[in-house]
């Protein structure tokens, strides 16, 4: 699972049917990735979400809605570098209507992207508008219109490119959807280009579900002359209800037969049917085809069924899984809805501030220092005696830095966080719960 990115894009689908989702007790407040290198993990990128309302949350499953996020990436050995910015604007009913991008430059923020969002009286997205920044103001690029019927089900998505000489929207490309009359599952999504100011068929995407209204198979199909079968998922369930495999498969033409890609195999579940393990497998075409394990997949999950984290292992020549060059682990941090928990307690706060997180602490506690001034620092974490609990970490000279502190030792209780610069202090309390 490549969870970059998650800034913005995650929350696009669910944004749609968000009124349909309950959202849990405990929100998203940061995530770090890593990569192995044939030794061990090393960080590859974080991310860091802010709140100002005790309103608003998300996750992974829900619309994230909050109020600006962070994202770093790791720099050698050493330190995180500022990547990308991202800020969210809200309405009268709390539903996102604006979503700001910004890529640091090395020195500074700058502008890059921009979606704009209108809602119906049901709260669900009327326009999506993108816009890139041209300089001096924002260049409107694509217009998404959307269109539900009397079930708020989604029935059309028009997109619209710009077009600079007429200053207006021009219709591209229509979105089509049906939906089973009793489940209101959805059947199928047609899509049309328009060429000559005539919709043409372009791509269909096809959905099954079992007696118990779980989705069977999803197939994608493109248009020459008719409908021609592309890919398809199958998936499998046991009595509980688990997905216990995905199947994929793409369609020969010359055979006229579905032919094996890859199998997923799921198990170990939650009581909320989130699977604690995954096999990766691919299809091996000698000798009559079998199949071949690829990577095993381990997933952890919070009381409220958000993951926590996800590590893959890499099945190796002697056939057994073990790190490898390229596996990828995953840390995601929440924080419970209430002021009381969304912030460290900050004690002083001169020429400079830090964001810390996640809170309470149980592993890695990440520090997003930012100094008025360039300046050398020093961090280090205290007990509430006063004596130094981990070692006093030397930080270069910069206005903007990233690091983690590893609080897995410490027993659970509150601390004090010390960062000392040349021209500047910042002290916080902080709460470690192992």
């Amino acid at each position: 699972m490549n969870k970059r990115n998650l800034l913005f894009t995650l929350a696009i689908p669910v944004l749609l049917c968000q009124n349909a989702q309950a959202q849990t007790a405990t929100r998203l407040i940061a995530q770090s990735d890593y990569t192995h290198d044939g030794a061990m993990f090393k960080a590859s990128d974080s991310t860091s979400y802010k709140f100002t309302s005790d309103k608003r949350g998300g996750d992974m499953s829900h619309t994230h809605k909050y109020d600006n996020a962070t994202q770093f990436y790791y720099q050698g050995d050493s330190m995180y570098v500022n990547s990308q910015y991202t800020t969210q604007d809200f309405d009268a009913n709390n539903n996102i209507s604006s979503t700001t991008t910004q890529y640091w430059s090395g020195t500074a923020w700058v502008l890059s992207s921009r979606t704009l969002f209108t809602y119906t009286s049901s709260n669900k997205i009327a326009t999506r508008i993108d816009q890139y920044w041209g300089g001096t103001s924002w260049v409107p690029q694509t217009k998404n219109v959307y269109t539900y019927d009397a079930k708020d089900l989604l029935q059309l998505d028009q997109y619209q490119i710009w077009n600079g000489l007429t200053l207006k929207f021009d219709n591209y490309s229509t979105k089509t959807y049906t939906y089973d009359a009793v489940t209101n599952k959805l059947l199928n999504q047609t899509d049309q280009d328009v060429y000559s100011g005539s919709p043409v068929y372009t791509q269909q995407y096809v959905y099954t579900y079992t007696t118990d209204t779980q989705l069977l198979t999803s197939s994608y199909n493109t248009w020459s002359s008719g409908w021609v079968n592309v890919n398809m998922y199958t998936n499998t369930y046991d009595v509980a209800h688990n997905r216990t495999s995905q199947l994929y498969q793409v369609y020969n033409t010359g055979t006229s037969a579905w032919e094996n890609v890859t199998y997923m195999i799921y198990s170990s579940f939650t009581a909320a049917h989130m699977p604690q393990s995954e096999i990766d497998q691919y299809w091996n075409t000698s000798s009559g085809g079998s199949w071949v394990n690829t990577m095993q997949r381990t997933y952890t999950y919070n009381s409220n069924n958000q993951m926590t984290s996800s590590i893959g292992k890499s099945w190796n020549v002697v056939g057994v899984f073990e790190y490898a060059v390229g596996d990828p682990m995953a840390n995601y941090y929440y924080g419970t809805y209430g002021t009381s928990t969304l912030n460290v307690n900050s004690i002083l706060n001169a020429n400079g501030t830090a964001d810390m997180f996640p809170v309470p602490a149980s592993d890695m506690l990440h520090i997003n220092l930012k100094w008025n001034t360039a300046q050398a620092s020093t961090i280090a974490i205290y007990d509430m005696t006063g004596r130094m609990v981990t070692p006093l970490m030397n930080v270069p000279s910069a206005t903007e830095y990233h690091t983690a502190l590893s609080v897995n030792t410490l027993a659970a209780g509150t601390y004090v966080v010390k960062i000392n610069g040349t021209d500047g202090q910042i002290v916080k309390q902080i709460v470690v719960a192992n």
